[in-house]
């Protein structure tokens, strides 16, 4: 008997040191978050961005979601990204952000627009999400973006 106190004992000093995170320990509701490919016609035009978010396949309102831009080129290494902003989930469970000037005035000059990312931080009663969707400059469905320009002088 005292043997099996001491082991429960143990593990139960034991548990904390496990590394467990809070979202482990005491579980968090998985989400899912969606992104769709976006057209812009021209990469210095204003480029509506969205994104929803659900829980057990409801819309998930208030929460925060981190918007990014993706590039190549300018140095850059392969997706790397700039973060655009923050927006909350509405009601209907969609956040969204208007990058005013487009691709063009979030990036620097040579790089090349490829997508968008967002990402739901982690928290103790909701789970973490990531998505990507591509950008396409013009109309056609596989149109690439062109390098971004800045003005000299």
């Amino acid at each position: 008997m005292r043997r099996r106190l001491f082991w429960l004992a143990g593990l139960l000093l034991a548990a904390p040191l496990t590394g467990c995170s809070p979202s482990q320990a005491y579980g968090c509701t998985a989400v899912s978050l969606s992104v769709r490919d976006t057209p812009v016609a021209a990469i210095t035009d204003d480029l509506p961005l969205t994104a929803t978010l659900t829980a057990d396949g409801r819309p998930l309102p208030g929460r925060p979601l981190d918007f990014w831009l993706y590039d190549e080129g300018a140095g850059q290494p392969a997706g790397a990204g700039v973060y655009v902003g923050t927006k909350s989930s509405g009601p209907d469970g969609v956040a969204r952000l208007t990058l005013a000037g487009g691709p063009a005035g979030q990036l620097p000059a040579g790089a090349v627009a490829t997508g968008f990312g967002v990402h739901k931080p982690q928290r103790k009663d909701y789970c973490g999400a990531s998505a990507k969707a591509r950008l396409r400059c013009g109309s056609a469905p596989s149109a690439a973006c062109p390098p971004v320009r800045k003005p000299t002088g």
